[in-house]
């Protein structure tokens, strides 16, 4: 094991090499045309590409590579650090800095505390913490909400957080629009079935109350035929 990875990996000579080495003739300035001896310059041991197309990552024995489309990839020193754990989010969360608390809870990328952090910012706050959020988070964030919003009976408050990502992110996700397609399409997903389920309640409440009001309409008519009833026989009474 080297500093440059498995010895095996990085072998400066075949065995074919060390053999013809030794044959070669004292003076002799070049061998044998015909030899095709040649090191490994690339040993990779899995690549694996994004869901988008425009960026693939690579495992070698010199560490993990990073290709990209986008000249312009953001790197965000925050997730280098230790301290980012459950319990950091939650210390951020008491002590009402939101904005760091989410972007923590962003870079861990777990679900339940992604969402826990979201339902504890306040509807006030949601504009300023929008504005915090970094370029290279915007995905993250959009996917995130889409998937808490499955769930969720806050519907009209994540749609705050959409409308407030739109306006300030607005013109770099349109540049960008193939990066967060994936995300546009998600959250437009949830939004439409919520909708389609709301549809369906709303028409069965409009049902329920057109009958509530023919049955509460036939019977104000019932009572004034009474009530003239009555009048009609208090007055041949008297």
């Amino acid at each position: 094991m080297t500093d440059f990875g498995p010895t095996d990996e990085h072998a400066g000579d075949s065995e074919d090499e060390t053999t013809y080495n030794a044959l070669r003739l004292p003076g002799a300035k070049r061998g044998d045309d015909g030899s095709r001896s040649s090191k490994v310059e690339v040993l990779t041991k899995q690549v694996s590409f994004s869901s988008t197309g425009r960026e693939w990552a690579t495992v070698s024995g010199e560490g993990l590579h990073v290709y990209s489309l986008d000249e312009d990839m953001l790197f965000d020193p925050i997730s280098l650090t230790e301290a980012i754990t459950p319990s950091a989010v939650e210390k951020k969360l008491e002590q009402k800095s939101y904005s760091m608390a989410l972007r923590m809870a962003l870079h861990l990328n777990e679900d339940a505390l992604i969402k826990q952090v979201l339902e504890e910012i306040p509807y006030a706050a949601i504009a300023t913490v929008v504005r915090t959020i970094g370029p290279e988070q915007l995905e993250k964030l959009m996917n995130s909400i889409g998937k808490v919003m499955e769930t969720s009976p806050h519907v009209q408050y994540y749609l705050s957080w959409c409308l407030e990502m739109l306006k300030t992110h607005g013109v770099h996700m349109d540049k960008r629009r193939s990066t967060f397609m994936r995300a546009f399409r998600s959250v437009h997903k949830v939004v439409q079935t919520k909708h389609d389920e709301l549809k369906t309640i709303c028409n069965q409440n409009r049902y329920t109350l057109d009958f509530i009001e023919s049955q509460a309409s036939l019977t104000k008519t019932a009572r004034d035929k009474e009530d003239e009833a009555k009048s009609k026989s208090n007055a041949i009474v008297s």
